[in-house]
């Protein structure tokens, strides 16, 4: 794309530049609607946009039926789920930047109707930064629900959609009803669910939207039941005119008596009220605990909405004014590597301080190595950085190259010299030295310590670094015998900082974290991809560390919940000798107990640690609760029925796996008596 105005463009200049914007524009749609994973911030992606409007404009004899601006989303990938077709098109809006924008846009609405500008109202909503579903009601009870794919055609994800408890399962109209929102997930849970991925050793998602619409797409709908979805709706439409909804304002309240959550709004009878709501949204934004990037405004009226209808990819009707981003510009003086306690060699760029969303920034996450490719990023460019809330600042754009050299990936880890090595299937580089490389010991013995897993109070990073480098802890067993050290490395209670009360709070309070629950022990080994829900499933499905490590790939693969990838990662760390060496190091020092479950699961429950198969159609319950039941029961939940087979929970039209229950003498037990023996909330 080129930076020369619109109005100096060549016929040719303007073709060849229209075919590079289609192409960037569908290849990032593709990334944000289908994959999640977009590379580009919204501003930067508006950018493209509206370049690509402008030159349709200026040269209406170059648009094409099949450009972005005729379309709405992406085509929709060959994933998993069933198409789904929408009764009206799921269109997204123009984007509005100032109040002026906005007067303009309305204006041009108002034309369209023959009337004064003056005479139209309009209802303002926050803008939720989430991905849109639509939910079909018949007679009260969900039939189908779906995303928004290109506009037209869906993808049908009901089940990832009745685990959200922001959608009611049943409400009280009759007919069909069509429901549509902005599925989002609040900031603390995206926080928590990127606790646990860093903790795990693996990359965190990128913002709480990737989190929303990665977890909707999900073939297992207890994942994304573990998400802590929610909802807020916007829209709704009725059969047989049995709502009698006159205006948006009114749709929403109508929304929130049959059950909906919906978000702040207000009535706005002239500009003046427009960029008041807009001022304050945008004055507690960062205090939402979600996240929003601007607000809508919409012709209150639903009778002149239908009359505007929409022009091209958008509505006639509403407009979002969005937010402008938070974004700073300074320069990359250093770009550092840090080695994490998995071994990832993860990239830090250094830059000149600068003052970002109130805090001042001097370090800028760089990801990984793929993504400086991708940027040329070297040290000396001057670079746009943005920061929304409490999210890591991050390189939105270089604007000004330096004549350096692109940094490159190490051969050889920056802390210890060992080479570094590429893991199957992801970008990340690596140092395999996990026992002996300074910085990985150092910052895996900090997470042993921690509180979610050997919980040892009083000893952090400080300590541990001070430790280490002294000779006094090697390993996270050292830790265990750092009082006999003191023969060694003489009293700890004569270093400076130490004294003979704080040691001994140290030395009681290790001998007290000696005692530990299995699957916390299971976290503090740091197996790649383990956080603490894996580690809770492996605890629970098997009595002992022992049992763990003989277990088979298919008897781990068989927990729900826990994948084939996933299986592969812990098969190949406890398969490692040095690995089972130093589990076998540390069980010399430490006591596991496993008597209870890891997370409240009654033993003396009728299905605890019994496999259970279900078949048959689940009239009481959808399929993927019962089995989220079973699982809380502390059962170990199985797709094939076999001799190992405790229970088979039978519905409706039960086929084969009954009989083959039947004839090897399995416990057969009626959808309705299952029901009642779990907690069904």
């Amino acid at each position: 794309m080129t930076t020369k105005p619109v109005g100096s463009l060549s016929l040719l200049e303007a073709n060849a530049e229209l075919a590079f914007l289609r192409s960037e524009i569908r290849r990032h749609d593709d990334l944000y609607y289908n994959k999640a994973m977009p590379e580009l911030s919204d501003p930067e992606y508006d950018a493209l946009r509206s370049r690509l409007y402008a030159i349709e404009e200026k040269f209406p004899v170059l648009v094409s039926s099949t450009s972005p601006s005729r379309r709405i989303g992406a085509p929709v990938d060959n994933s998993p789920f069933a198409k789904v077709r929408h009764r009206s098109p799921m269109l997204s809006l123009e984007n509005a930047f100032s109040v002026n924008d906005v007067e303009k846009f309305f204006a041009r609405a108002a034309k369209f109707l023959s009337l004064d500008l003056t005479a139209i109202e309009l209802c303002g909503e926050q803008k939720i930064d989430g991905l849109s579903a639509s939910v079909i009601y018949n007679d009260g009870k969900i039939s189908h629900g779906s995303t928004r794919g290109n506009g037209f055609i869906g993808e049908d994800i009901t089940r990832n959609l009745t685990t959200i408890s922001d959608i009611p399962k049943t409400i009280q109209v009759h007919g069909e009803v069509e429901v549509r929102g902005e599925v989002y997930i609040r900031t603390e849970h995206f926080n928590s669910i990127n606790a646990e991925k860093i903790s795990a050793g693996e990359t965190p998602f990128s913002s709480p939207r990737n989190v929303a619409a990665g977890s909707l797409r999900q073939v297992d709908s207890t994942i994304t039941a573990s998400r802590h979805l929610q909802f807020f709706a916007y829209y709704i439409s009725a059969s047989d005119n049995v709502l009698d909804v006159k205006t948006q304002v009114e749709a929403l309240g109508t929304l929130r008596d049959i059950g909906f959550s919906v978000a702040e709004h207000r009535l706005c009878k002239n500009m003046a009220d427009v960029n008041e709501f807009y001022r304050a949204i945008m004055s507690k934004r960062d205090s939402l605990g979600y996240e929003i990037d601007g607000t809508v405004f919409k012709v209150n009226s639903i009778p002149l909405q239908k009359r505007l209808g929409f022009s091209g990819r958008n509505p006639r009707h509403s407009v979002a004014f969005k937010f402008s981003a938070s974004e700073a510009e300074t320069m990359i003086t250093d770009i550092e590597l840090g080695v994490g306690r998995t071994g990832k060699i993860t990239p830090v760029a250094i830059i000149n301080p600068v003052s970002l969303s109130g805090a001042i920034i001097s370090r800028v996450t760089l990801h990984n190595f793929d993504e400086i490719a991708r940027k040329c990023i070297a040290v000396g460019d001057t670079i746009s950085i943005s920061r929304a809330g409490d999210v890591i600042p991050k390189i939105v754009s270089i604007t000004k190259k330096s004549n350096n050299k692109m940094f490159e990936i190490p051969l050889v880890c920056p802390s210890c010299g060992s080479p570094v090595t590429r893991r199957e299937g992801v970008v990340d580089v690596y140092c395999e030295n996990r026992y002996s490389c300074p910085e990985q010991v150092v910052s895996y013995m900090e997470y042993f310590a921690s509180e979610n897993c050997f919980d040892i109070v009083g000893l952090g990073k400080k300590q541990i670094e001070e430790f280490y480098t002294e000779g006094r802890i090697k390993t996270a067993a050292d830790i265990f015998r750092l009082r006999e050290k003191e023969l060694e490395y003489g009293p700890l209670s004569k270093k400076p900082g130490w004294g003979t009360i704080s040691v001994n709070i140290l030395y009681n309070t290790i001998e007290a974290q000696r005692h530990i629950s299995l699957w916390k022990f299971i976290m503090a080994l740091a197996i790649p991809g383990v956080g603490e829900v894996t580690a809770k499933l492996l605890a629970d499905r098997f009595s002992s560390v022992e049992s763990l490590i003989a277990a088979s790939s298919d008897d781990i693969a068989a927990i729900n919940g826990i994948g084939t990838t996933l299986t592969k990662k812990i098969r190949r760390f406890l398969d490692n000798e040095i690995n089972a060496a130093y589990i076998r190091e540390l069980l010399e020092s430490v006591s596991i107990d496993n008597d209870t479950p890891s997370y409240g699961v009654n033993p003396n429950g009728k299905y605890y640690r019994k496999t259970i198969v279900f078949t048959g159609t689940m009239t009481g319950i959808s399929r993927e609760r019962a089995k989220q039941l079973a699982i809380s029961s502390g059962a170990f939940v199985s797709s094939v029925v076999s001799s190992k087979t405790d229970f088979v929970i039978v519905g409706e039209r039960a086929g084969n796996k009954l009989k083959y229950a039947q004839g090897l003498g399995v416990a057969i037990v009626p959808e309705e008596e299952f029901i009642a023996s779990v907690d069904v909330d």
